[in-house]
């Protein structure tokens, strides 16, 4: 009998963890964040003003993804947002996109043309991504873009 009264315990609590694991996606208790693989561009990579970025993103969730947002800015000044003009018709070129996304895993595959006139130096390139519960992960990376033949040793270090 003692035995019986065991299995009937072990079974039941077996079930009910097995009910509140897939419970927990019907009731977005979904806390795990998506996770962001950045294919191109590389942690490092040059490129000039005037080329594009070739951008591949494969992106993966638990549930299920929602969406992306990246951000590029101009890291070289070490963050002071303020513009001297008059020296340079360079600008701290800063682009943003969003997009959606589906399912548990996706992939974007996007080409961003960097300006002519973009400011040589480092760039910080971000990734974020958002499932459907809200849970958000984010990327950096660093690019370094050079102006084609603008070697007249305009760097401010």
């Amino acid at each position: 009998l003692e035995m019986k009264k065991f299995k009937f315990i072990y079974v039941f609590a077996f079930a009910s963890i097995l009910f509140s694991c897939s419970d927990d996606d019907n009731n977005s208790a979904d806390t795990e964040k998506p996770t962001i693989t950045i294919n191109e561009p590389t942690d490092g990579e040059v490129l000039h003003a005037g080329d594009e970025i070739h951008v591949d993103i494969d992106f993966s969730d638990n549930v299920e993804l929602a969406s992306y947002k990246i951000d590029i800015h101009f890291a070289g000044d070490g963050h002071s947002h303020n513009r001297s003009l008059g020296v340079s018709d360079h600008i701290e070129w800063e682009y943003e996109v969003t997009g959606t996304l589906s399912g548990k895993n996706d992939n974007i595959h996007l080409h961003i043309d960097i300006p002519d006139n973009a400011e040589e130096g480092h760039y910080h390139f971000g990734v974020f991504a958002v499932d459907k519960a809200g849970n958000q992960a984010v990327q950096w990376i660093e690019l370094d873009i050079h102006n084609h033949g603008d070697g007249d040793g305009h760097h401010h270090d």
